[in-house]
């Protein structure tokens, strides 16, 4: 399959990979300053954190469910 059949190259994954594991080390040395200087904020935070996380699994838990149920539907 060629690239301009809808696959992105090898580079410009490569380059998405890059800048998510580098701003993953940011958001963990942040955090870890965020718990040494105020441990109640950090706690709000991951609390925060966790919640975001249910939101985004329920949403897509639904999404898959939406396309399941349409792929059913046209079998």
């Amino acid at each position: 399959m060629s690239k301009g059949a809808g696959r992105p190259s090898t580079n410009t994954l490569s380059s998405v990979v890059d800048l998510l594991v580098e701003h993953r080390i940011k958001f963990d040395a942040l955090e870890h300053v965020l718990k040494e200087t105020n441990p109640l904020l950090h706690e709000f935070y991951l609390g925060t954190l966790e919640n975001l996380q249910a939101q985004k699994t329920a949403e897509l838990k639904k999404a898959l469910t939406v396309k399941l149920t349409s792929k059913l539907g046209e079998g």
